[in-house]
C-alpha cells in the first residue's frame, strides 16, 4: 500500500458527514462514547493512517479514513465476535423477491431481542424477478435462495464465519426411480429444481419447463403443468421444476413418474454444512492472508480491473473479528473506487486473512446505528454513487447482538 494521507481533522470529519437518517426503532441502547481522533490505529495496519474511530457499542467500531493512492474514502465496521456480535442475512420481506434500501434492512433487524451495530448491502441481485439474490441467501437456517456457482459469506450455528462455495445434495424419489435435484429455490435450466414456500408464494418459471406441484409433506402430486408462467407454491409442499433444456430422457422419466405413481419423496440439504446465515458474493479476494490469483480476470472485462464502488467482508484474528468494508467510487475528488486487486489490498491492510467481494457500484452502502436514549437512528455513512442516493438492493448483511442475554455468545 502507498503511504496514506494525513488530512486535517476538519477534512476527515467531512468524510463522516452522515446522510439521511432513515429509520428510528426502539432498542435498549448500548454504552457509547463520542468519536475520537486517532493517529494510532494499529488494527488497521496502514502506514501513516489517520482517521476517526467511533465506538458504536462495546466490541463494535465504525472507522473512516482517506487513502491518497485512490483517492479512496473507506468505511469499516470492525466487529469483535467475542463481545457477542454476529452477522445475519436480511431480506426486506418474506421470500426471495423484493428490493429494499440497506439502511431500512439494517433497521428492520433491530427487533426480536437484538441490538444492531450496522450493516452493508450484500449480494448481487436479479431485476427479473426483482431483488432475487444471485447466490445463496440463508436466514436463521432457512434457505430462501439456494447456492449457485458463486461463493458465499456464511456463519455456522455457533456464529463462526466462513467463506467458500456451498452446493446441494438432493433427490426426488418416486417408487424405485431417483431423480437428482440440481438446485434449491433457484431455476436449473438443464435439470431439476426444488422450490418450497421459503422462496415465496409463487415460482416464476421458464418457457417449456415442466412443473409438478406437491401438495403436502408426503409429496402427493397435485398437478402437472407446462403452460403457466407462474405456479403457486403450496405452504406444506413445494414445486419440482424441470428446466426447458433438460434431456428428453429425463423429461420422460419425470412426467412418467408423476403420472404413474403420483408421489415424490423430496430430500435436500446444503453441503459442506448447513449455515445459520449466508449471503452470496463474487469473487473471493483473500485466502490465507494472500491475494487470490486471477482477480484481474474475475467476472466481466469492465468489472475486475476497473475501479468501482465496492463492498467487502473480511475475516480476521482467526475468525474473532469481522470487517464490513465499503469503498466509495465514481466520485472524482472524493473517491475513485477500487479494482478487485485494490479491494484485496485494502482488506489485507485492515488485517483480513479471508475476504470476499459483495455487490458494489451504486449498491454500495453502509448504515451505522446512532443511539439516542432508548432509540437508534440508522444513518448511511458512506456516499452512494447513484445520483438519486441510496439504492434499493436484494439483501443486506447486518451485525446484531442478543439484547436479552448478551453474555451468551
Amino acid at each position: 500500500m502507498s503511504e496514506l494521507s494525513g488530512p486535517r481533522r476538519h477534512a476527515v470529519a467531512g468524510l463522516l458527514v452522515l446522510l439521511a437518517g432513515v429509520a428510528c426503532v426502539r432498542a435498549s441502547p448500548p454504552t457509547t462514547t463520542s468519536p475520537r481522533w486517532s493517529t494510532d490505529l494499529p488494527t488497521l495496519r496502514l502506514e501513516g493512517d489517520t482517521g476517526i474511530t467511533d465506538t458504536i457499542a462495546p466490541g463494535a467500531l465504525h472507522r473512516a479514513f482517506l487513502v491518497r493512492q485512490g483517492p479512496w474514502a473507506v468505511h469499516v465496521l470492525d466487529i469483535d465476535r467475542a463481545a457477542c456480535w454476529s452477522a445475519v442475512a436480511v431480506k426486506g420481506a418474506p421470500g426471495a423477491v423484493g428490493r429494499t434500501k440497506t439502511s431500512a434492512l439494517t433497521a428492520s433487524a433491530a427487533d426480536q431481542g437484538t441490538i444492531v451495530a450496522g450493516g452493508v448491502n450484500a449480494d448481487f441481485f436479479l431485476f427479473d424477478p426483482p431483488g432475487v439474490p444471485t447466490g445463496a441467501h440463508v436466514s436463521n437456517g432457512n434457505v430462501v435462495t439456494g447456492p449457485g456457482a458463486r461463493p458465499v459469506f456464511a456463519v455456522d450455528q455457533s456464529g463462526r464465519p466462513w467463506i467458500g462455495t456451498l452446493s446441494i445434495s438432493g433427490a426426488a424419489v418416486s417408487g424405485g426411480d431417483s431423480l437428482r435435484i440440481d438446485s434449491w429455490n433457484r431455476m436449473a435450466s438443464n435439470g431439476l429444481a426444488w422450490f418450497d414456500a421459503r422462496y415465496g408464494p409463487v415460482v416464476d418459471t421458464l418457457w417449456r419447463s415442466i412443473r409438478v406441484v406437491l401438495s403436502d409433506r408426503r409429496g402427493t402430486v397435485q398437478s402437472i403443468d407446462s403452460s403457466r408462467v407462474t405456479t403457486p407454491i403450496p405452504a406444506a409442499g413445494g414445486v419440482l421444476v424441470l428446466g426447458p433444456r433438460a434431456p428428453e430422457a429425463l423429461r420422460e422419466r419425470f412426467v412418467g413418474a408423476a403420472i404413474l405413481r403420483s408421489q415424490f419423496t423430496v430430500s435436500i440439504r446444503l453441503l459442506p454444512f448447513q449455515p445459520r446465515e449466508a449471503v452470496g458474493g463474487f469473487p473471493i479476494l483473500v485466502r490465507d492472508s494472500l491475494e487470490v490469483p486471477g482477480l484481474d480476470s474475475a467476472g466481466a472485462p469492465n468489472f475486475a480491473p476497473v475501479r468501482h464502488p465496492r463492498t467487502i467482508v473480511g475475516v480476521a484474528a482467526r475468525g474473532r473479528r469481522l470487517l464490513l468494508i465499503t469503498v466509495d467510487g465514481r466520485q472524482p475528488g472524493h473517491s475513485a473506487g477500487t479494482t478487485n486487486r485494490e479491494s484485496a489490498a485494502i482488506a489485507l491492510a485492515l488485517g483480513a486473512t479471508e475476504a470476499i467481494n459483495l455487490d458494489g457500484g451504486g449498491s454500495t452502502a453502509m448504515a451505522v446505528a446512532r443511539y439516542r436514549g432508548d432509540s437508534a437512528i440508522f444513518e448511511v455513512v458512506n456516499r452512494p454513487s447513484d445520483p438519486t442516493g441510496e439504492r434499493a438492493v436484494g439483501n443486506a448483511l447486518v451485525i446484531v447482538r442478543n439484547r436479552r442475554d448478551p453474555g451468551r455468545c
